[in-house]
């Protein structure tokens, strides 16, 4: 170890610092720069990597991850992996407002259900696993899209259309793209009404190691139970839960978000 090495490091965190600045830099001068570690130390590390098939040396002597460790980092994008990580979140925050609370992800231009919890109330939602809902009206949906350009948006839309399901849902696409842009203004998505009439969800986006949106966890609730006071709180909730999942899938947010 040189005297400039962070010497607070710890073997795993010296590994982990090295794989994580593989994809940025793939060359050894470049991943010593960007870790602080001596490059002998950096050389011993994917040296090791490269025999357990984590890293693959290529022909430039650069550094790219290796196929074994995508094996394993592209089971964050399989729905069993997803609920399993946010199953904690999930409860979290369904004990917290007492209502039902949803995680979906995209399939194809709509939202599938992957896991839901019963809310606490008199009464239940009808949604169950493995339900399709659009996307332009449901919070799960839009917090999902605004995630996106607004060139993908109108893409989906193309495809999809806005189908008109109850007397609130946005039909015009630049609505929909104004409502879409205090989405994320806001960080959190409302369902008002949109979908189903006397529901109201606040929905919050998921966003996978790639630092790609996908899923979202929502929470839904009758009309005169989620009043406008409840919603800053329970919106933070919502968004709370998501930011959550996002880091137990691996997603690691900009230092200055």
């Amino acid at each position: 170890m040189t005297a400039s090495e962070p010497a607070q490091l710890n073997a795993i965190e010296k590994l982990v610092a090295v794989v994580e600045a593989v994809p940025a830099e793939g060359k050894l001068s470049g991943i010593a720069r960007k870790t602080g570690l001596a490059p002998s130390t950096v050389h011993r590390i994917l040296q090791g990597l490269v025999q357990v098939g984590w890293v693959h040396e290529d022909a430039d002597h650069g550094y790219m991850l290796g196929a074994r460790l995508l094996a394993v980092t592209a089971r964050a994008d399989d729905a069993s992996f997803l609920v399993q990580a946010a199953g904690q979140y999930l409860r979290e925050l369904r004990d917290a407002t007492g209502d039902t609370v949803h995680l979906a992800m995209r399939h194809g231009d709509e939202m599938v259900y992957v896991a839901k919890l019963d809310g606490r109330k008199s009464y239940q939602m009808r949604s169950h696993v493995g339900l399709t809902v659009p996307m332009h009206c449901t919070a799960v949906g839009k917090a999902l899209l605004a995630a996106t350009s607004d060139e993908e948006i109108l893409a989906t839309l193309s495809r999809c259309g806005l189908p008109q399901r109850t007397e609130h849902t946005f039909t015009d696409a630049e609505t929909l793209l104004a409502n879409l842009r205090t989405v994320r203004a806001k960080g959190f998505a409302m369902d008002e009404q949109e979908n189903e009439s006397n529901i109201r969800c606040i929905g919050a986006v998921v966003i996978g190691q790639r630092a790609r949106p996908v899923a979202s966890v929502s929470m839904s609730s009758l009309v005169f139970d989620l009043t406008d006071a409840k919603v800053p709180r329970y919106a933070a909730l919502v968004v709370s839960a998501a930011r959550q999942i996002s880091r137990a899938l691996g997603y690691q947010p900009p230092k200055d978000a």
